[in-house]
């Protein structure tokens, strides 16, 4: 009997995880974030590049010490990310999404981003520092010309960065790290295969493990704040539009409930994964479908008419 009851445990727990990957790995969802997470990462390297210091952090956890910072100021383009996965996927999945693909692959991926332009600054210092040394012989070097900026290069950089984000789902799953709420953070794949910080012979140890205590600090303290901004500015968002403390509260608590209307059930639970449509000469009848589970499958059945909800199913 108790062999049975585990069998079919873990059966469920393998289905739950196979539905999960599914909803993952669904293409049109991945298009729809997407802009989100380029955004995201490209604050972070833009706001890295004018980080002090950040071209001689060569070792790991000096650049994930060195990242804190920029993500603090990117904290609202972070947010918009987790916002577009919660609103995309399902509530919660955005905070999963960060703490798990995301973080794991963001030091890999912003180097990607601004290791051309450290190596450049690196062999600038460098050609500084030659001239510097060789004798005054009373002529001036002189400057190269800047390079005209090649519109077919930053294209086709632009779209290599995209086929980059959408790779990070495939890395992911391959490592085995589909999203799920981490009180800690993982060292990224690329560089725990590569460079484990614990094998510095250089006698970094000490400020690679001070970094990484840095970086999830500072982690925490982005998301609480962003978090608690997130939340002001939609109920300041929600009150402009409704102006009832009441419905904004349960909007706010993601409630349902019978009479509200269409755009109060978006704003509470957000857009319906699907929805069947049935038109009758003097109403309109649209169920709208919530949290799937299968094909065909789903959590939630909510019956709109004429854009007010008149009943539910749930399983």
């Amino acid at each position: 009997m108790r062999v049975g009851i585990v069998t079919a445990l873990v059966l469920l727990s393998s289905f739950e995880a196979a539905v999960a990957q599914g909803i993952q790995d669904d293409p049109r969802r991945r298009r729809l974030v997407l802009p989100s997470v380029r955004e995201a990462t490209g604050c972070i390297a833009r706001e890295a590049l004018n980080e002090p210091g950040i071209e001689g952090a060569t070792r790991p956890g000096q650049f994930r010490a060195a990242l804190a910072q920029p993500m603090r100021r990117c904290a609202d383009e972070v947010d918009a990310m987790i916002a577009a996965h919660d609103q995309v996927y399902y509530p919660g999945y955005g905070e999963a999404f960060f703490q798990g693909p995301y973080l794991q692959d963001l030091v890999r991926a912003i180097q990607r981003r601004i290791g051309p332009e450290l190596a450049q600054r690196a062999s600038e210092a460098a050609e500084r520092a030659a001239v510097a040394q060789q004798p005054n012989s009373g002529f001036s070097v002189a400057q190269p010309a800047p390079k005209p900026v090649d519109q077919n290069a930053e294209q086709a950089k632009r779209e290599a960065e995209e086929r980059e984000v959408d790779a990070m789902w495939q890395r992911a799953r391959q490592a085995n790290a589909a999203p799920a709420p981490a009180p800690t953070m993982s060292t990224p794949a690329a560089h725990s295969a590569q460079q484990p910080t614990s094998t510095d012979q250089s006698g970094g140890g000490g400020s690679a493990l001070g970094g990484f205590v840095a970086l999830i600090i500072g982690v925490f303290v982005l998301r609480e704040a962003a978090k608690r901004g997130a939340r002001k500015r939609r109920y300041e968002r929600l009150m402009a539009k409704y102006g009832d403390a009441s419905i904004v509260d349960r909007i706010m608590a993601a409630e349902m409930w019978q009479g509200m209307t269409a755009e109060m059930l978006t704003d509470s639970w957000g857009s319906p994964v699907d929805r069947d449509r049935e038109v009758y000469k003097t109403r309109t009848t649209e169920t709208w479908k919530y949290g799937q589970t299968g094909k065909n499958r789903f959590k939630h059945r909510v019956v709109v008419e004429n854009s007010v909800v008149v009943g539910f199913k749930q399983r």
